[in-house]
């Protein structure tokens, strides 16, 4: 199982980086039924305000190669679209379990 791991850091308004925030999270988490290869998908939301990341994203998949899919999966790249102008920054990490 590959377990994919992505901290995001969103730049904007408050109410408009929570606002996209939640459309992600939601349009993530809806993955799992739209994309065959993805077993697991979450994404939570920072509630401490101390520190930089606003959300993290876990993922499962069970192979690089459906990993592979599912990043170019049309409905994952249209739920990245949803962010992608406000990311200031990113961080992955994508690890064997």
């Amino acid at each position: 199982m590959i377990n994919h791991i992505v901290m995001f850091r969103l730049e904007g308004e408050g109410p408009e980086v929570a606002q996209a925030a939640l459309r992600f999270k939601d349009a993530i988490e809806a993955l799992v039924f739209q994309i065959p290869q993805l077993v697991e998908a979450s994404v939570g939301i920072n509630a401490n305000p101390a520190e930089k990341w606003t959300m993290v994203l876990q993922s499962k998949v069970e192979s690089w190669d459906d990993l592979a899919a599912y990043a170019g999966h049309p409905a994952h790249l249209a739920a990245v679209a949803l962010i992608k102008p406000m990311i200031a920054e990113r961080a992955a990490v994508d690890f064997l379990s």
